[in-house]
């Protein structure tokens, strides 16, 4: 049994060594690039209502205008796709076009408040329990 184990780890160690990326290549590039410390933004944004009605790009529209583009005015991406999640109440998969809004920003003192007063603006004007949202620090150029 002790050898079954060992022979196991052997055979297994050579496959790691593709699982370790240098911790240094990233900063060391970024700061080559004369790059700025950043944070990736991405929300997740379900485009159907409970009970199958559709969010309409007019209505889609007007949350960019009114919510998230005075958060962020120095710029933005939305991506559209299509979603999968599961319900928190009947715990079944279901399946939704949805947005993918992504945003690349220095943090800031005012980050949080905006995050999270997009996510509960969306959730209550279209009833959706919840929006996804990711964040991942990094850095960006843009020139």
């Amino acid at each position: 049994m002790r050898n079954l184990g060992l022979a196991t780890l052997l055979l297994t160690l050579p496959l790691l060594g593709g699982c370790v990326v240098p911790v240094s290549v990233t900063p060391d590039l970024c700061r080559e690039m004369r790059a700025q410390d950043t944070l990736q933004i991405r929300m997740m944004f379900g485009q159907t209502r409970p009970g199958g009605l559709p969010i309409t790009d007019s209505e889609w529209q007007d949350f960019m205008t009114k919510e998230i583009t005075p958060r962020f005015p120095s710029g933005l991406t939305v991506f559209n796709a299509d979603g999968q999640w599961m319900n928190t109440v009947t715990h079944i998969v279901g399946r939704e076009p949805s947005r993918i809004l992504w945003v690349v920003v220095p943090a800031d003192k005012n980050l949080q408040h905006n995050l999270r007063a997009i996510q509960a603006a969306y959730r209550q004007q279209f009833s959706q329990q919840a929006v996804g949202l990711t964040i991942q620090s990094g850095c960006s150029l843009f020139n």
